[in-house]
């Protein structure tokens, strides 16, 4: 592999000095990338595939180790072709049968590839990332290029699972926890609709400027599993990160059965209804008056439900009735959603923190709409299983990792160092003639590719 290492870098480099070194006009940044980029690739996948050969003679010459782990040599040189995110990569490989009857391309194992993976591992979690924020075909095509069909990205978000965090060596102390829930509502293939619920946690809001943020937040999605189990999912993961003994929870929604199932599970939390739809019902009340008395109408119903001054809200309500006869049941439907959650909504004038948070709407547009339900679009329920939790994860795609027994995973590491080992000695020969058994100058003249080979001669490639 010495040679074959050494001659691909050589040739690259004096591929690269002939191409700047070459007359003409000026290059462009356009025109470099569009030349240099197949040329870098190219090389960058010939060195790959040798050291996958290399590491493959490794483990075929380590015969103690292999009959240490039952492995006999049945074919040799099987050519191997898979779609890497540098381009189309081919290398031989041996194949061999274990003792227990099976059959394995051991080197293919110490790379982490699978029997029938048609691409790599990165390739997929960038498929699967790019999929979280476009379609399946764009994703194919900003990726690789158009290489795989849509049904094969499909497979690929299936398969994949989003990141999960760290343990935390000690969990945080918070005053105050903010929990966001609202759902997206998709159209499912056939028609049907439904909807996909998010749960967004965080320490409140910050500023930076006029601009909130949120703090520390993250979010769960889950599409079809029952309120119970999403709400133990988000206990479990609140509980992972932060000591919630003296902390307050305030759990912001809409008011629907499912949000509201969260108060068992986090007992003493307060619930608030968000200020969106609180406004939106607020809205729908008064719609049809004149400009000004709209105006006076919503204020005086926003006094009223902070004050928890219900009789008030009632007077506002019939006299709204009264000069709006024709739009009765619609404000008679919104002012009894407001008298429902009015605790939810006179509890902001009561406790300050508890207007520090509220951003269902946000959440959903950001995480889940703009993926789910911005484009007319169809899912079916498998996929948004696997796709909405990918989404809550902003896309983070798991590297998906292997477990070998005790004996192969020492072979293959043997196998692996020695490679490594091979490359890190690679020195390039001092004669400027010929440098890695290619020919570097004809003139014998001290020129700049002299020069620079010269120079890369001194030093060890690693």
């Amino acid at each position: 592999m010495k040679d074959s290492i050494a001659q691909i870098v050589i040739e690259l480099i004096i591929n690269l000095i002939k191409y700047f070194s070459a007359g003409g006009d000026v290059l462009t940044i356009a025109q470099m990338e569009k030349d240099l980029f197949p040329m870098i690739q190219e090389a960058v996948c010939k060195l790959i595939s040798r050291y996958i050969e290399d590491v493959d003679e490794r483990i075929r010459n380590d015969k103690k180790g292999r009959k240490e782990a039952g492995y006999a040599v049945e074919r040799r040189h099987d050519l191997r072709t898979i779609l890497t995110a540098i381009g189309l990569l081919s290398y031989g490989r041996t194949y061999y049968s274990n003792k227990d009857g099976g059959y394995e391309y051991l080197v293919d194992t110490a790379i982490e590839i699978d029997k029938y993976d048609r691409i790599s591992n990165g390739v997929s979690m960038a498929l699967v990332g790019a999929a979280c924020d476009m379609s399946y075909a764009k994703s194919s095509e900003y990726t690789v290029d158009s290489a795989l069909s849509r049904t094969t990205v499909m497979k690929h978000v299936r398969d994949r699972e989003p990141v999960r965090p760290p343990d935390v060596q000690e969990k945080r102390k918070v005053s105050a926890l903010h929990i966001d829930a609202d759902e997206a509502h998709v159209t499912m293939v056939g028609g049907d609709k439904s909807t996909v619920p998010l749960i967004s946690v965080y320490e409140g809001i910050e500023y930076k400027g006029k601009r909130g943020y949120c703090k520390n937040v993250f979010h769960i999605s889950e599409y079809g599993k029952a309120p119970e189990d999403l709400w133990i999912q988000v206990l479990n993961e609140v509980m992972a990160r932060y000591d919630i003994e003296d902390t307050t929870i305030y759990i912001h929604g809409d008011g629907a059965k499912w949000i509201k199932t969260g108060l068992e599970w986090f007992p003493g939390a307060i619930y608030v209804l968000d200020k969106y739809h609180k406004n939106k019902a607020i809205t729908a009340m008064t719609v049809g008056l004149d400009k000004d008395a709209r105006k006076v109408f919503n204020n005086e119903i926003h006094s009223a439900l902070n004050d928890k001054d219900i009789r008030f809200f009632d007077e506002l309500s019939g006299s709204l009735i009264s000069q709006l006869p024709e739009r009765e049941e619609i404000i008679n439907k919104s002012a009894t959603y407001l008298l429902n959650h009015i605790d939810g909504i006179h509890i902001c004038k009561m406790d300050p923190e508890a207007n520090n948070g509220g951003c269902t709407e946000p959440h959903v547009a950001h995480i889940l709409s703009r993926r789910l339900s911005s484009f007319p679009l169809a899912w079916s329920a498998e996929s948004l299983k696997h796709l909405a939790p990918l989404l809550a994860n902003g896309g983070n795609v798991a590297l998906q990792q292997k477990s070998h027994t005790r004996v192969v995973e020492r072979m293959l590491k043997r196998a692996t160092r020695g490679a490594r080992k091979a490359i890190k000695k690679i020195k390039f020969a001092p004669d400027p003639n010929s440098i890695g058994n290619v020919t570097a100058i004809s003139t014998g003249k001290v020129n700049q590719l002299y020069r620079t080979l010269n120079s890369i001669s001194q030093q060890k490639i690693i």
